[in-house]
């Protein structure tokens, strides 16, 4: 694991602050230049980013300083807040974003299910480089398995000598491929918002299935806290796929 990839005087690179950075200027990049033909306002879509990128970290930390209140109950503001190394949440940030967005389309009178459907395979690739970082930093690990069952099995050594399910490059197969299937699936978009539910019910079963092989306190029977939200993701999320599908007939 390298959670630091450099140090020089009194700055430091983590590798989890480096991925997510990543993830930005990849996705703006990408965008930027595919906006035009999908009818898109490069000064619009620089807005957007910017509150994506401000609400993204501010929401995955709040939320996770929510479900870890425990580790912070003591600490100082500038140490709660501070999300240098990890200590984020997917799903916190994703439910900011969509909502600060939701609010700026209205304000720019831009169609939220027309830019979400634009932007949700970078979600998904922008998840999957971020997963990275997770696997580079050594957090979000899984339950312990063996080399014979699992031969892709990684020792974390800073939480022991067994082996365990690398979830993170899980994770990063899952948005890879999320990525794929989204950018293909949208040349037949049926209705506004087509793709960006998509993106909910694929990443909602990728992300009830992998929290079986990742370390994480059940909250409601056998499921995580993320399990039930997947799950509820991915039951909305086919529910507006098929009401839309019913509409558009």
């Amino acid at each position: 694991m390298r959670p630091v990839l450099l140090e020089i005087g009194g700055f430091t690179l983590y590798a989890y602050g480096l991925m997510l950075m990543l993830a930005f200027v990849v996705g703006m990049i990408w965008t930027l230049r595919e906006a035009p033909r999908k009818g898109f306002n490069t000064d619009y879509l620089y807005e957007a980013y910017i509150i994506s990128i401000i609400l993204a970290v501010f929401g995955s930390r709040v939320t996770y300083v929510y479900l870890n209140w425990e580790l912070y109950r003591d600490a100082p503001l500038w140490k709660t807040l501070l999300a240098r190394e990890s200590g984020l949440t997917f799903y916190g940030g994703l439910i900011a974003v969509l909502l600060g967005l939701l609010v700026h389309c209205y304000y720019r009178r831009v169609s939220f299910l027309r830019l979400m459907d634009f932007a949700a395979p970078f979600i998904a690739l922008g998840y999957g480089i971020t997963r990275i970082g997770c696997f580079l930093n050594g957090c979000c690990y899984g339950h312990i398995t063996s080399p014979e069952s699992t031969p892709w099995a990684v020792v974390f050594p800073f939480i022991d000598n067994n082996p365990r399910h690398p979830t993170q490059l899980y994770g990063v197969l899952a948005g890879f491929i999320i990525f794929v299937l989204l950018r293909y699936l949208r040349r037949y978009s049926f209705f506004d918002g087509y793709v960006f539910v998509l993106f909910f019910v694929f990443y909602g079963i990728y992300r009830f299935i992998v929290e079986f092989f990742r370390v994480s306190e059940p909250v409601l029977w056998f499921l995580s806290q993320a399990q039930i939200l997947s799950l509820l993701f991915v039951i909305a999320g086919l529910l507006f796929f098929f009401w839309k599908k019913r509409q558009a007939l």
